[in-house]
């Protein structure tokens, strides 16, 4: 697994099941490491009322994020710890677009 993919997934999983981008609009404006980290745990209160839905539309996402949720944890530690504005707006960046990227529709099957 990649750096940040754990909390990537969870991100993912919620907008999935959301419809709703606020999550990675709020991070990706994130003037600081505090307000980052603070919507980061925010999120995660939100998958896990998440995780208590029966009718989840995209279970494999979810239970993917699940399994992920320790790492994820693990990982905004890493990020409370960033100094630097513009490391910040890197990592925020990265997380984003790995969320946008696995919580867009795939085909099935196709050529």
């Amino acid at each position: 697994m990649g750096r940040y993919d754990a909390i990537s997934k969870v991100l993912a999983a919620l907008i999935s099941e959301s419809g709703s981008y606020t999550y990675v609009d709020k991070l990706g404006y994130s003037p600081s490491t505090d307000l980052a980290v603070y919507y980061l745990r925010e999120s995660l209160r939100d998958f896990h009322s998440l995780m208590r839905k029966e009718d989840i539309e995209n279970r494999e996402l979810v239970e993917g994020a699940k399994e992920s949720l320790r790492s994820a944890e693990l990982e905004i530690e890493l990020i409370s710890k960033i100094k630097d504005r513009r490391e910040l707006r890197r990592v925020t960046s990265l997380i984003a677009s790995k969320a946008l990227a696995l919580s867009s529709p795939r085909e099935k099957g196709g050529d």
